[in-house]
């Protein structure tokens, strides 16, 4: 008899107390609360513009058979410098050009870097919709001689410097 008093002590108490926690003393009695929806159900959203509001579905969306969600590819890179010295690369994605027409890495942009042989160099670099123009510099070990600099245009298909 005494257990069973103690089990009915204890699920009184347990039940009593509620459980949660984490009350901050900020409670605000005028602010509703939200019911968040099952994921797992179909919800009707309210879509408004033209001529009036209609509920639309998921499942209505219309996606093309051409979409598609990636948001990089990847871009060759060919360039044929006429040199037969070693050259170090880098290809930026963001640089300033001055009033006097210099142009200037932003360091945190670069994309790709590494060396070039015999003026030859063959790569691929991941670009995004967002890019539309590289800078694509190469400069000797001399530090007397100046940089190959040039600025192209981002092209799916590639891009291909000679000189």
């Amino acid at each position: 008899m005494k257990s069973l008093y103690l089990t009915l002590f204890t699920a009184a108490l347990l039940f009593g107390c509620g459980g949660g926690g984490g009350d901050d003393g900020n409670t605000n009695a005028d602010t509703p609360q939200q019911a968040v929806p099952n994921p797992d159900q179909n919800v009707d959203v309210p879509v408004t513009g033209g001529t009036g509001d209609s509920t639309a579905k998921f499942e209505d969306l219309v996606i093309p058979d051409n979409f598609d969600l990636s948001t990089t590819y990847d871009m060759p890179i060919s360039i044929d410098l006429d040199t037969t010295e070693p050259m170090s690369l880098s290809v930026y994605g963001d640089f300033t050009v001055a009033d006097d027409g210099s142009i200037t890495p932003i360091a945190g942009s670069k994309i790709i870097s590494g060396q070039i042989a015999n003026g030859d160099f063959n790569g691929v670099i991941a670009a995004t919709g967002a890019l539309k123009n590289v800078l694509i510099e190469a400069w000797y070990q001399d530090p007397n001689k100046a940089p190959f600099q040039t600025v192209v245009s981002v092209d799916a298909e590639g891009i291909s410097i000679s000189n």
